[in-house]
């Protein structure tokens, strides 16, 4: 029998039940790209009785067993980390990942907080940053977050962009991509890849619409799937803006206002395991 050379692609994150971000989104987004997703829930998310988004946490025991669930069925060939929900969860993940340095680790670091747990908030940026920077091979944030993960203000140019993602390699982490997209003036939706003495800008027009839920997500996923891929930096970041542009323009409206993106009518496009 042939063996199965499929890889392998773990996400930790949050359900979305609009499918629009989330665990959905990036296990979608491995399948595009010829791999095969396993997944680890940190959270529910749903709308409460006042049809505001509310998440509901899974305990730190399950967390902990989907984890090693996982690790005694199958090996990994990359990790994708989303919304890890509370400074417990990001130790539970910090001890998993600490034996798994030999693949790509991308870290899309979603800060989901209510602006009263302000305290609470800088404690858990403070244990991201230590705990898990040291350990990612990259970390995906958009403008606000990383805004937040520096404590700088938010920027509003690219010149102030490359200032923060220095900032930001500074506090360990050894590769940034901040996710610029449609947040900057102008008719261009921006992304930088910095790295300690390199940087490179990606930009595509600006595309029309609301579905967009997600689209932070597909790109870090798809990041992580062409670097597991064997792409560089540089090809991983391009294919995967490609590849968002398409799941933006093909997206699904869920009502009259919003709406998620879809990978689902892509044909063809961005790296695909052949195997």
């Amino acid at each position: 029998m042939e063996e199965n050379v499929m890889k392998r692609i773990l996400t930790i994150g949050g359900s979305d039940p609009f499918a629009g971000g989330g665990i959905q989104t990036d296990l979608k987004t491995f399948e595009n790209f010829g791999l095969f997703g396993l997944s680890a829930l940190t959270s529910i998310g749903a709308l409460d009785i006042n049809e505001r988004f509310m998440l509901e946490s899974i305990s730190l025991e399950l967390l902990k067993r989907q984890l090693v669930s996982i690790d005694k069925m199958t090996s990994l060939d990359g990790i994708k980390i989303g919304l890890l929900n509370s400074s417990e969860a990001i130790m539970v993940v910090r001890d998993f990942i600490k034996t798994k340095q030999n693949i790509p680790i991308i870290l899309d670091p979603v800060l989901a907080f209510k602006e009263t747990e302000a305290v609470i908030n800088q404690l858990y940026i403070s244990q991201l940053i230590e705990e898990l920077f040291p350990l990612v091979t990259m970390i995906t944030p958009n403008l606000a977050e990383a805004a937040l993960l520096s404590g700088q203000a938010l920027p509003s140019s690219l010149t102030e962009m490359i200032h923060l993602a220095k900032e930001l390699t500074a506090s360990g982490t050894k590769n940034i991509v901040i996710k610029g997209g449609t947040r900057m003036a102008g008719d261009e939706a921006v992304d930088l890849l910095y790295s300690i003495d390199h940087y490179e800008v990606f930009s595509h027009k600006k595309i029309d619409t609301t579905t967009v839920n997600g689209a932070g997500c597909a790109f870090s996923s798809a990041i992580t799937a062409n670097l597991v891929l064997g792409a560089d930096f540089t090809k991983a970041v391009a294919e995967s803006k490609k590849f968002v542009a398409h799941c933006i323009s093909n997206g699904v409206l869920m009502n009259d206002h919003t709406g998620s993106v879809w990978s689902g009518g892509i044909q063809k496009g961005g790296m695909r395991n052949e195997n």
